[in-house]
């Protein structure tokens, strides 16, 4: 049985001061990591309470951060193709803005200079279908084309 170990960094403000728990903490053989206890309580984490991962694959670190989502509004990904223009991102941005929409996660990089970007977001499912903000993407933030892609 192979084992990697990992370094837990777990961020949290406390009003103007910021505390950090480090913890070191084995991966198993399924590939599943284990959030110690101390760690749980001081972010206030139960049982189904659902954390975003995110790998940086350059710098080797995993980042997990807690979403706080109602479990009826599960998170959706979004790819949002659009000209790679100065305001291209701000208009889409603008656009779940008015819907109401939150995003959680937002990464964005440059496929054609001066042509074509790509903008990938996590959010809460809307309260609209996502033929509608699709749509809306389209019209009002001049999104060239969305997909959502499985989480």
């Amino acid at each position: 049985m192979c084992f990697v170990h990992l370094m837990l960094i777990i961020e949290f403000p406390l009003f103007t001061h910021s505390m950090k728990e480090v913890k070191i903490v084995s991966l198993d053989d399924r590939g599943r990591v284990v959030i110690p206890q101390i760690i749980r309580e001081s972010l206030g984490l139960t049982t189904n309470s659902q954390v975003m991962m995110t790998a940086d694959s350059e710098t080797k670190e995993i980042k997990i951060t807690p979403v706080g989502l109602d479990e009826e509004r599960k998170p959706i990904k979004l790819r949002i193709t659009m000209e790679d223009a100065p305001g291209s991102l701000a208009k889409i941005a603008s656009t779940f803005g008015s819907l109401g929409i939150s995003l959680m996660y937002g990464e964005s990089v440059i496929i054609e200079k001066e042509k074509k970007a790509m903008w990938t977001v996590i959010s809460p499912t809307p309260d609209i279908s996502l033929d509608k903000l699709e749509q809306k993407l389209k019209d009002e933030g001049d999104a060239l084309k969305v997909e959502v892609v499985p989480l």
